[in-house]
C-alpha cells in the first residue's frame, strides 16, 4: 500500500513538472514574443531569468530577441509569467545535415541509407480512442493547433524523447513511451486534414493517427562491379542536440 501510494505521489509529480515546458503558454506572457517560439518556460517556481537562459542554453541576445519584455541584463522579470525558450528556426539550423560522396568508374548500387531520426517514422496505423485511457501519454495541444502537420507532431515528440508521436482531429499532437489502444475497424477514420497542412490528415474525430520513431543505423555501404570498388558514406554536422533545452522538465 506505501509503494502503491508513493508511486502515485511520483507520477503526479513528474505530470505537473512536465506541464512547466510547453508548445504554447500556460501564464500571462508578453504579446510581441517571438511567433515562431516552439516552447514555452512556464515559470511557476520562481526561476530566475539567468537560470532559465543557462538551462536553455540560450544567448542573452537570443532570449531577449525573443521576449522582447525581458532585456540583455534580465529585467524586468516575473515569476507566473510564461517565457520563450527556443525557436523552430533555431532547432531546424541544429537539425543534423547529410552529405554524401561517392566515387566510382561503373555504374554501381548501394542500398538505401536510413538518416537520422527523426527523418524516418513509421506509420503504425490509425487508432482508436478510448475514454478511459489514453492511446499516448500526453497531449501536448488539448486546446487544438492552428499550424499542426505531421513533421512538425513528430517535431514535438522527438525533442521530448518520445518513441511514438500521434496526430488527431486534424489539430492534436500526442506524445507517448508506448502505444496502449486498438487499431480502428476502418483504416480511413484518419481523415481529418492537418490544420497547418490539409493535403494530409491527422487522425480524425476520435480517432489518432501512430507514427514510431526509427532508430539510426549506420549508413556506410561498399560495392563493386567489374573491379572497381565504389564507396558511399553519409556524415552529419552541426547535429548537437540541444539536451537541456528540450530535456523532460520532469527531471527538476
Amino acid at each position: 500500500m506505501k509503494t502503491s501510494w508513493l508511486l502515485s505521489f511520483i507520477g503526479l509529480s513528474l505530470l505537473a513538472r512536465r506541464a512547466r515546458c510547453t508548445d504554447y503558454p500556460l501564464l500571462p506572457y508578453d504579446p510581441e514574443t517571438t511567433s515562431d517560439c516552439a516552447d514555452w518556460f512556464n515559470n511557476d517556481d520562481g526561476r530566475s531569468c539567468k537560470w532559465v537562459r543557462d538551462y536553455f542554453e540560450a544567448t542573452p541576445e537570443e532570449f531577449s530577441r525573443w521576449n522582447p519584455s525581458v532585456g540583455l541584463n534580465c529585467e524586468p522579470w516575473y515569476e507566473w509569467n510564461s517565457y520563450c525558450v527556443i525557436t523552430w528556426t533555431k532547432i531546424n539550423s541544429t537539425l543534423p545535415a547529410t552529405s554524401k560522396t561517392t566515387t566510382t568508374s561503373s555504374l554501381t548500387t548501394t542500398a538505401p541509407i536510413l538518416g537520422p531520426s527523426p527523418t524516418a517514422w513509421t506509420d503504425m496505423g490509425c487508432y482508436v480512442e478510448d475514454p478511459e485511457l489514453p492511446i499516448l501519454d500526453v497531449n501536448f495541444n488539448p486546446n487544438g493547433d492552428s499550424s499542426l502537420s505531421v513533421p512538425k507532431c513528430w517535431q514535438t515528440c522527438y525533442r521530448r524523447f518520445y518513441d511514438y508521436a500521434g496526430v488527431q482531429n486534424g489539430n492534436q499532437c500526442w506524445c507517448g513511451s508506448y502505444v496502449g489502444g486498438e487499431w480502428a475497424a476502418n483504416q480511413t477514420s484518419c481523415n481529418s486534414p492537418c490544420t497547418g497542412n490539409p493535403s494530409t490528415f491527422c487522425g480524425g474525430p476520435g480517432f489518432i493517427r501512430i507514427y514510431k520513431a526509427d532508430k539510426n543505423v549506420p549508413s556506410v555501404t561498399t560495392t563493386s562491379t567489374a573491379g572497381t570498388v565504389s564507396s558511399t558514406s553519409t556524415s552529419t554536422s552541426g547535429a548537437k542536440r540541444n539536451l537541456d533545452a528540450v530535456k523532460n522538465m520532469g527531471i527538476f
